[in-house]
């Protein structure tokens, strides 16, 4: 509660959990725009300036930290004629002691906030240093610098062009000019400009800050935060002494201080340095017969120099490059359809027109184009647009090759995303030779390498994904055993792979081991995140879904209620983390017999999903056909049908027939046709889903092999029983010879057999198929099923 601080009348949370402040309207102007428009002097402006600093002291006693304070959170509003400041938006604030509210989000270890001009040294190192009020000290010296001098000491656009670590590089390391170094450097219209927004002649302009004002102004954004002022209030009093000429507390830094730090700046060349110097005294102070030696020494040096020299000039070459690149996607960017209003240009529009830029603009830069190539094939994948991203990440590749060789960091990380691209288009054979490859190469870096750790879960997943269940559960377990010895038994990546050996053995109906896994798992995530944290949160959907396997549904149900309010007030109600635990909470209220709720939570998902994501992809269309198996449930049958039908027609147009997607969401169609009497058609889809099944997952996978189901269903339905009997007879052999004997799915398939052999008049071995499945049944009790 004070006059400088815009106040909250009101806080809380929408139903979806996104949380809501209800503040003063304040009709003003950013501050620094304020006293140019008016032409405030230098004493006007620190005037006004100390109204900040009174306002930032206030939250500081208040234990707040506001940690982006700029000239557009510190705003100037009239009251009559007095311009009063307000200072705003304390949306990344941190509370030093306790918590802001009882809802208040923790931002965590390493997470970079906060503008970066304005940003302190300790901000942007992100280490565990804590942060504390200083830090905002160090923001109202760089606000008071650009109120004089018309800029902050670092330019926003060269910083960001200067790439993430070399930005953070120069906010921890770089001197800024004094601000009256400054002033006298600036020339042509920006003097002209300058000098009149304060009220004096240009040439007078260097004259605007006086030494104690240069001293205040770099004392308050010291690197070293021990020698900033301690708090706000003394940095508004040393400002008060200035306008009244009283003696102010900021000196100039002693010589021995300034030489620590030119030390520490230039520890590498000082090293060199050294080093010469103690060769030259030792060349001197030596006898002839040590010329030799000396000599040596003497080229030693050169060498290290010029090593100094190369990584200096491959610092350079690597700043030219990110200015390069971001030059190129500045100009994507900027660049939009004159004909049109560049906010209905969509992302994928932009990527596109980036992609066909790239051919063009980078022809003679091979290593710059396969870098911009792999980025935009990794934008298109998270967009869901698959297709799109093979072209440009198969260049990529090719690119990499070419200047980087084989066995490069950069070409196994572009094989990997390519092989994702291949297995999500439906070419699993080229994805699983990719990774074979990947992993082949990566094993030279040795066992514990994060690439060759990577490469073998991705292995892995092509490996289930292609129907090798038997491969992927031995990947996944020889991957675990990696990652517990090599990243720990906390690791993020250690817990991804005890899920994905718990999903491998849930497979196997080994489903006590999967439970015990996840359960782990989740157990493990509360305590190394939190119990908020997105990690734990996606854990506990997958322990849900595992209790739904194993018939645990009301465990499941109650884990799926509490994810989802923690997954809407976390990650937001629009979030795709969030939106999968509604799907999970969905299918437990279908399973708990709540249909209703299951179908309102299905459409509040859609609509979420298409605004999220589009009407085309494939997670909105997973959504659309989750809506319609409620809208069946429900006995809504006809518009069930009609949601199954837009949602093929939608993978046909956007994805392709040989997606998966498209590939299941006609199965799915063609069992809601088959329901509806539609007979005909439902036949004649499943020759066309089993055709497909065959050509993208191969004879032998788990979907094939339900689509050859399906379709000798249809046949015998239709009376076409040697057709239905062939395609059991395929069935069984493969089941045979991929599960074993027992398996429940041969079981299943010998007996579908049977009754095909009953239907073409071959009593006598349908009996004896019927009698080897019960003994093999009777033999070997059944396991729990796998789930959904």
């Amino acid at each position: 509660d004070h006059p400088n601080i815009a106040k909250v009348f009101d806080a809380g949370a929408t139903q979806y959990g996104r949380p809501f402040f209800v503040m003063e309207l304040v009709k003003g102007i950013p501050i620094t725009q304020y006293c140019d428009e008016a032409k405030l002097g230098t004493r006007e402006r620190l005037a006004l300036f100390g109204d900040v600093c009174s306002a930032i002291q206030h939250a500081h006693q208040k234990g707040i930290i506001h940690r982006d304070i700029k000239p557009s959170n510190v705003m100037v509003t009239m009251h009559g004629d007095k311009a009063v400041v307000k200072v705003i938006d304390f949306g990344i604030a941190k509370a030093t002691q306790g918590k802001l509210t009882d809802k208040t989000l923790f931002t965590r270890f390493e997470q970079f906030v906060g503008t970066p001009v304005y940003m302190s040294p300790e901000q942007a190192s992100m280490s565990g240093l804590d942060i504390d009020t200083r830090s905002d000290i160090y923001a109202l010296g760089i606000l008071l610098y650009e109120l004089l001098t018309g800029r902050p000491p670092f330019d926003s656009k060269s910083l960001l062009s200067a790439g993430y670590e070399e930005m953070r590089r120069i906010i921890r390391e770089v001197e800024p000019p004094k601000p009256s170094s400054r002033l006298s450097t600036v020339a042509g219209d920006e003097r002209t400009t300058l000098a009149k927004s304060h009220r004096v002649d240009p040439e007078k302009l260097a004259r605007l800050v006086e030494a104690d004002l240069d001293w205040i102004v770099m004392k308050a954004i010291e690197k070293d935060r021990t020698r900033r002022y301690e708090t706000a209030n003394a940095f508004a009093q040393d400002i008060r002494r200035f306008l009244a000429d009283e003696p102010v507390s900021a000196t100039p830094p002693s010589a021995g201080y300034q030489l620590r730090k030119f030390m520490r700046r230039n520890k590498a060349a000082l090293r060199v340095a050294a080093a010469i110097a103690a060769l030259l005294v030792a060349a001197t102070a030596v006898s002839m017969w040590q010329a030799v030696r000396a000599t040596r020494a003497e080229q030693q040096t050169a060498e290290t120099l010029k090593q100094v020299a190369a990584e200096r000039d491959a610092k350079d070459l690597a700043r030219q490059d990110a200015e390069a690149i971001s030059t190129f996607l500045t100009e994507v960017f900027q660049s939009p359809d004159p004909t049109r209003d560049g906010r209905t240009i969509t992302v994928a529009e932009t990527l596109d027109k980036a992609a066909k830029k790239l051919a063009a603009d980078l022809a003679s830069q091979p290593a710059r184009r396969a870098r911009l190539q792999s980025t935009l094939g990794k934008t298109y994948l998270a967009l869901g647009l698959t297709r799109q991203a093979v072209p440009l990440l198969q260049k990529a590749h090719d690119d990499y090759l070419a200047t980087l060789g084989p066995e490069h960091l950069d070409t196994l990380a572009v094989m990997n995303s390519l092989a994702a691209s291949y297995v999500d288009t439906g070419r699993l054979d080229e994805g699983l030779k990719l990774l074979e490859e990947v992993l082949l190469r990566s094993k030279k870096l040795g066992p514990g390498h994060e690439h060759t750790l990577t490469a073998m879960s991705n292995l892995a997943s092509t490996h289930y994904d292609f129907g090798h269940r038997e491969e992927a559960l031995k990947l996944r377990e020889e991957t675990l055993a990696l990652r517990r010895k090599f990243s720990g038994t906390e690791h993020r990546e250690t817990l991804a792979a005890m899920h994905n050996l718990a999903i491998s053995y849930a497979d196997s109906h080994r489903l006590d081991e999967a439970l015990k896994l996840s359960e782990e798992v989740l157990t493990l995530s509360r305590k190394v995140c939190g119990a908020e944290h997105p990690d734990t949160l996606s854990a506990m959907g997958n322990l849900a879904l595992f209790y739904d396997s194993a018939g645990r549904r009301d465990e499941a149900l109650k884990l799926n209620e509490e994810s989802v309010p923690l997954c809407r007030k976390v990650l937001g109600p629009e979030h795709p983390e969030t939106l999968s635990s509604m799907n999970n909470l969905a299918i437990s209220y279908a399973d708990a017999g709540r249909k209703d709720e299951a179908l309102k939570l299905r459409e509040e998902t859609l609509t979420l999903r298409r605004k999220a994501n589009g009407p085309a992809h494939p997670d909105t269309i997973r959504a659309m056909l989750n809506l319609a198996n409620s809208y069946r449930d429900t006995g809504r049958k006809d518009e069930a049908l009609t949601l199954n039908e837009d949602a093929v027609a939608l993978c046909r147009k956007f994805i392709g027939l040989e997606n998966p997607d498209t590939i299941g969401a006609m199965f799915i169609l063609a069992n809601a046709l088959s329901n509806a009497g539609r007979r005909d058609e439902a036949l004649t889809l499943r020759e066309e889903v089993l055709a497909l099944s065959r050509k993208v997952f191969g004879s032998e996978h788990p979907r094939t092999l339900s689509a050859i189901g399906n379709l000798a269903a249809s046949y015998r339905t239709a009376r076409r029983h040697q057709e239905a009997f062939k395609l059991r007879e395929e069935a069984l052999i493969h089941n045979r010879g991929k599960l074993g004997p027992e398996h429940p799915d041969t079981l299943k398939a010998m007996t579908s057999l049977a009754q095909s052999l009953r239907d073409i008049g071959e009593v006598a071995k349908a009996e004896a198929l019927e009698k080897e499945a019960a003994d093999l049944k009777a033999k070997k009790p059944a396991p729990p099923p796998a789930g959904k």
